[in-house]
Order: C-alpha cells, then structure tokens, then sequence
C-alpha cells in the first residue's frame, strides 16, 4: 500500500503544478505527517521535488523533470497504442492521431522489432447496417469541438418533435454504450446533452464560439433522468430474457433469490421505461412501484384492444 500511495503521490505531482499535502493527506486518508515521509521517499529516489512555502505552498516537481522512455514496458505501450486506436477508429480525431504517430516512431527507436499487435479493444458507434453515416456525423461533431465552430443540427426527440438548432459543441460523450454530444443549445439557452443517433444531419458553420471551460465534476452525468423523475424499480426477471436484462441493466444489479431473478435499479419514469419493459413481454414482471405497474398493463391493454 506504501508504494500505491507514493506512486500516486508522484502522479499528482507531475500533473499539476503545485499540490498541498492536505490534499494529499485527505486523498490517500492518511496524516499529513505520513505525506512528508513519502515525499522524503520519493525525494532519496531521486525525484527532484521542491518545497514551496506559504499559504498557497505545497510540493511541487521541477519543470525539467521528465521520465525516461523506458518509464512502459513494450507490452504497455501497445496497450496504450491500441486504446488510442480503438477511440481514433469511431471518433476521428487529428490530435490523438498525431499523437498515436508520435508513440510509434520514438517505440519503434527504442525497442527494435517494434510492430502494433491486433488491439483486444474495439470502439463501433455506429447502429447496426449502418457505420459510414453515424461515423460522418460523428467527424462533423468532433471537427465543431476542435474548431471551435457552430454546428446547425436537425434533432429527433423521444416525443417525436423535430426541431432545427444551433449548437456549440464542447465535448462528446460515451455514456450508456451511447454516443451523445454536450454542447450550448442556442434554442433552449442552456447546456445540453444530444443523442448522437437522434441528429438526422449536423453541418458545421463559419461562425466561431468562444468556449466555456467544464471541469468534469460540473459535467452532468445523471443527465439521463434531469428531464424526468427517477423511481425505484423492482423487477421480477425470467430465466429466458435474463441475459437480456442483464445487458441493459448490468449484472450487478441482478440478485438471485429462492432460485428466482431480481433488480432494483433508479430508473427514469417515462414513456421511454414502459416501452422497454413492454419489450420484453412476459419476460419482465414489474413489483413496483404500484403506478409503472399500472401503466404497464394499460398500454398492454391498449395492444390487445389494437388487435381485436
């Protein structure tokens, strides 16, 4: 555990220009005492480490410090290597490309032989029976982030209203196994996630935007419910569509009991939910709560009265 904190201790450092050890003593859960003796450690390891002092002092490395390119072994380059491949392949992007070439080239000097095995990850955004048009919306959208460009997008809702917008887009989102866009909706004058598969086309205009700075813990991630009311649900799972389930909710949260499958998830209510546990058929028995119970058997109701 020793060497797990110091280890972190030294990549906070190099990633930030000063750091307290207060921080550091509440990040680790340690005193701050136990702080200095592993900065005193990293220091007798030859990591040169200044000490600034004052109210806003803290520990600081020196900016010509850099680790060697022996600092990953080969096997953790590739991996590296392939995870970039693995993004660049579904979201194009010019930086992480330059980036992937630069790695290549300064591997290739250092370990001789050096080739890019098959990666064992691989990143497919687009829907099935269709990759080209989901990927060349994704181009566009990743294009307006790096340029700093408005977007004009055609947008599908879940209710079915198709509205024209203007967007500035500031960073995409893998959320769900779901590609979205965050971006500054001119229409509605707030920050907005976009369903990527929702955007029938997306162009980008001349027209700059200065971007605003996101810290990712302002991001909102539970952004899949703002809109509705998140309830407690309680589901009763057959054996035949549980791996199904499982998919869509993770596997964790199904637990098994007296031989029978259940999962109690926060899930936003709407139109949305129904129509997926409808889905499943008799695959799926809603325990609660009582009022998405009912609204199950309405709309079952409403398909057999269809029908007849």
């Amino acid at each position: 555990m020793k060497f797990e904190i110091m280890l972190g201790i030294l990549f906070e450092l190099m990633s930030k220009k000063c750091v307290k050890a207060s921080y550091l003593a509440e990040k680790y859960e340690v005193s701050v005492r136990s702080i200095h003796r592993y900065i005193n450690g990293l220091e007798s390891a030859g990591i040169p480490i200044n000490t600034i002092r004052g109210n806003q002092g803290g520990f600081a490395i020196i900016d010509t410090f850099k680790f060697s390119s022996t600092f990953f072994t080969k096997s953790e380059y590739e991996q590296i290597i392939n995870s970039l491949y693995a993004i660049t392949s579904s979201v194009p992007n010019t930086l992480l490309s330059n980036a992937i070439n630069k790695l290549k080239s300064s591997i290739r000097n250092k370990y001789s032989g050096f080739d890019i095995k098959s990666g064992n990850l691989i990143i497919d955004a687009g829907p099935w029976g269709d990759t080209v048009g989901y990927k060349s919306k994704l181009v566009v959208l990743q294009n307006g982030i790096e340029n700093n460009k408005k977007l004009f997008i055609k947008y599908h809702d879940r209710n079915g209203d198709i509205t024209e917008r203007i967007i500035e887009p500031h960073v995409i989102v893998f959320k769900q196994g779901i590609w979205y866009v965050y971006a500054f909706c001119h229409l509605r004058n707030e920050f907005r996630f976009f369903k990527t598969g929702r955007i029938e086309h997306a162009t980008m205009l001349k027209e700059k935007f200065v971007r605003r700075t996101l810290p990712d813990k302002d991001l909102p991630f539970n952004f899949w419910y703002n809109s509705v009311e998140a309830k407690e649900v309680t589901l009763k799972i057959n054996k035949d569509c549980l791996s199904d389930v499982e998919e869509w909710l993770g596997i964790e949260k199904i637990t098994t009991q007296n031989g029978k499958h259940y999962a109690t998830v926060n899930l936003p209510f709407d139109k949305g939910l129904v129509s997926k546990i409808i889905s499943f058929g008799s695959g799926i028995e809603v325990i609660s709560p009582k009022e998405l119970k009912s609204e199950i058997i309405r709309q079952a109701q409403e398909i057999i009265s269809s029908y007849s």
